[in-house]
């Protein structure tokens, strides 16, 4: 879990919209978006924007490849994201994304995520998505490897 925390310390997109790791084990990880004004999409109802929602999903996506990568160490940038927005997120309300690697190929991984309101996880999804993502070994020095 220390090694996703500091992932996402170093992502300056994720830390700007405040993601934390809840938890992160070989199975998948689970990050939480917090409800800030800054990240509401329309200002007369509060509700976040799906962007944010999406960056979220993104990014737990991103980290669940990593978790069951570990402790191999490579990026995976994403291919394909389709992410079904079910129902606004109620304002003031955090969001919380579950995120599976559910099957590694030689180049590609491959992810579902879904999204809950936080406290409400057993509730009706926010989001639900499934996305693709490369592979992309690094050597030694942290570089890509040819």
């Amino acid at each position: 879990m220390d090694v996703c925390k500091r992932s996402l310390e170093t992502v300056r997109h994720s830390r700007m919209l405040g993601l934390e790791v809840l938890s992160a084990e070989e199975e998948g990880v689970r990050l939480r978006l917090p409800w800030r004004e800054d990240l509401v999409g329309n200002p007369d109802t509060g509700v976040l924007h799906g962007g944010a929602v999406f960056a979220l999903m993104d990014h737990a996506g991103g980290m669940a490849n990593s978790c069951r990568l570990y402790p191999a160490v490579e990026i995976t940038p994403t291919i394909d994201l389709r992410i079904d927005h079910l129902h606004a997120p109620t304002p003031g309300k955090a969001v919380i994304c579950d995120a599976t690697c559910y099957r590694l190929s030689a180049h590609v991984t491959f992810v579902r995520m879904t999204a809950w309101e936080e406290g409400d996880e057993q509730g009706e999804p926010v989001a639900t998505g499934q996305a693709t993502y490369t592979r992309m070994k690094l050597d030694r020095s942290g570089r890509v490897a040819s």
